[in-house]
């Protein structure tokens, strides 16, 4: 049995509070995101530009590195954006498909083990499971397996470049500031520091 502690009070209001802020971001992305991926949808690089919505998922991990962290992430931004925008509950299926397959490559790690590999094979599953809610969604199989592939690929490096590698980017850089001291990835940080 792994000996995985419990998200406090302020991790939760962390969470809830910059998801939420997230989750108004999202909103505004999908703006930016309709105007590029009728270009993108012929080609199946569409998956392309989804990595951001893979962020909670990652983010929030990253920061605070205990079980819940990825799932609440990506939940609440999805509800938040699904409220506002015009997905709705579309979106809420999503955050949840997106961060369950990170909540449980990061339990297997039990939550441990957070290097840039690791946060790229995070964005990485992620990516692939949202696209293939996509597939089957928009029924993408009907226009043939190559178009499939094509959006799996893409969502896939989407995952890992704009989920994974951009979160611990913004967590790392946020870290510098100071404003998470209290949270795990400064504690890590530190404690690298003193076996080198």
């Amino acid at each position: 049995m792994y000996n995985l502690k419990k998200l406090t009070i302020s991790e939760l209001v962390f969470i809830t509070t910059i998801s939420t802020v997230m989750g108004v971001f999202w909103w505004a992305y999908t703006f930016i995101y309709d105007i590029l991926s009728p270009f993108l949808r012929a080609s199946g690089l569409e998956g392309g530009l989804t990595g951001i919505w893979l962020m909670g998922g990652l983010f929030f991990p990253y920061i605070i590195r205990k079980p819940g962290s990825a799932i609440l992430g990506e939940g609440i931004a999805a509800i938040i954006e699904g409220v506002i925008s015009q997905w709705g509950v579309g979106a809420i299926l999503y955050g949840a498909l997106q961060g369950i397959p990170v909540e449980i490559f990061f339990l297997i790690l039990r939550y441990k083990r957070f290097d840039m590999k690791n946060m790229c094979i995070a964005g990485f599953v992620s990516g692939i499971s949202g696209c293939l809610v996509s597939i089957y969604l928009y029924q993408y199989y009907k226009l043939g397996i190559s178009y499939c592939l094509i959006q799996l690929a893409s969502s896939a490096v989407s995952g890992i470049i704009l989920g994974g590698v951009l979160s611990k980017y913004l967590a790392d850089n946020l870290a510098k500031t100071g404003v998470l001291n209290q949270f795990n990835i400064v504690r890590a940080q530190y404690k690298s520091k003193l076996s080198n």
